[in-house]
Formats: structure tokens, C-alpha cells, sequence
């Protein structure tokens, strides 16, 4: 087999692992916020209103992910068929980072569902949802800093690259909805809106960063 024909096969291979962990995300997000706002806005739950929706959501969102990340660490021969790896081999070689990366992602993900299903009407006293909040923020700084002394060069400027660009994003998106309502053209945002902000555009500037390194095809 020629070059040509070894670097077109693998670039193929690829190309079916983008398709396949694409589809399975998008299947899995499908499902979760199908049953997730079915459940809120059922009898069972009434009242709800679409910040804490939106909210359970993004924190959802993190939930999946570090659950994902969570196979690959149990599992990587199953891990490497949808995440962006070369092979099982290296998620074996990140198990430590990865580990403490599932678990920061997870209790974030759980301490805004937490957060947005609290509140003086909500299922979760004020004073509990405050404590697991808390609880879980210090657990998720904990593992974060971890992760963070066992990342490679090219993952920390990733992290700042995201932090900065979270920063623009918060700003362009908080600070015109703040603009708009304050000069009466929407309604102001919620508290719990700005928190889904934090969280939800974190993700988006992840994306956009590694969207812009060329990272979004996988190995």
C-alpha cells in the first residue's frame, strides 16, 4: 500500500470516528433534554420556569461529558472509539488527568443542576442546595488544580485560551442582554441566567478554541 493509500485510508478512519462520536453526542443530548424537560414540565414539577430549565440543562451537559470522559478512564479500548485520542494506549497514559477532569466536570455540572433546583419555590432547600454547592465548587477547584500540574504545555494554553474567551463571550452575550433590558427593548436577565451563562459559554469558547487549533477532527 502506497503513502497515498495509507494516508487517505486514515484520514477516512477519522473522519467515521468524527461522524460516530458526533452522532452518538448528539443522540445522547437528544434523549437526556427530551426526558429532562418532559419530567420539568410534567405535573410533577409545575411551575418551572425556562432559566431553570435552560440551567439543568447546561449542567446536564457537564454531567454527560465527564460521564463520557468516565468511560474512557474505565474502559479505554471503548473510550478510544469516541474520544479524540490516537488510541487506548493514551487514555491510559492520561488516566490521572482524566479522572480529575470527570470528576471537576461532573460536580460543576451537578452543583448548577443543584443550584437551579433550589431556590425559595424550588425542590431543594435554599440552605442544603447552598451547602452542596459549595461542597462540590471546592471539589471541583480541588481536582481542577490537579489536572492542571499533570497537563502538557498544549492543554494549559488551551485551558487560558478558553478562560479568555469565555471572558469576550460572557461580555458580548451577558453584556448586550444587560444593555438591551436595561434600556427596556427585553426583560432582564436572572441571576440563574447569568450562572447558565458562566457555565454554557465556557463550553462554547472550549469549542471555539479547539475549533481554531484544528482539534475538532479526531485522531
Amino acid at each position: 500500500m502506497t503513502d497515498a493509500n495509507v494516508e487517505a485510508a486514515d484520514k477516512k478512519r477519522r473522519w467515521k470516528k468524527t461522524i460516530f462520536a458526533m452522532g452518538l453526542g448528539g443522540v445522547v443530548g437528544f434523549l437526556v433534554a427530551f426526558v429532562t424537560l418532559n419530567v420539568m414540565d410534567g405535573e410533577s414539577l409545575p411551575g418551572v420556569s425556562e432559566s431553570v430549565e435552560v440551567a439543568v440543562l447546561v449542567g446536564l451537559t457537564y454531567v454527560i461529558t465527564a460521564l463520557a470522559v468516565a468511560v474512557g478512564v474505565l474502559s479505554p479500548k471503548a473510550g478510544a472509539k469516541f474520544l479524540n485520542v490516537e488510541d487506548a494506549e493514551e487514555l491510559q497514559e492520561q488516566r490521572s488527568m482524566l479522572t480529575c477532569s470527570a470528576i471537576g466536570m461532573g460536580a460543576a455540572g451537578i452543583a448548577l443542576v443543584v443550584v437551579a433546583l433550589g431556590g425559595t419555590a424550588g425542590l431543594v432547600e435554599p440552605a442544603l442546595a447552598l451547602a452542596i454547592y459549595a461542597v462540590l465548587a471546592v471539589l471541583a477547584v480541588w481536582v481542577s488544580l490537579k489536572s492542571w500540574k499533570l497537563q502538557d504545555e498544549l492543554m494549559r494554553a488551551i485551558g487560558r485560551e478558553s478562560g479568555a474567551m469565555t471572558f469576550y463571550l460572557v461580555v458580548a452575550v451577558g453584556g448586550t442582554w444587560a444593555l438591551l433590558a436595561h434600556l427596556g427593548f427585553t426583560a432582564a436577565p436572572q441571576a440563574l441566567d447569568w450562572l447558565s451563562m458562566f457555565w454554557g459559554l465556557l463550553l462554547v469558547a472550549c469549542f471555539i478554541v479547539v475549533g481554531k487549533r484544528g482539534m475538532l477532527v479526531m485522531r
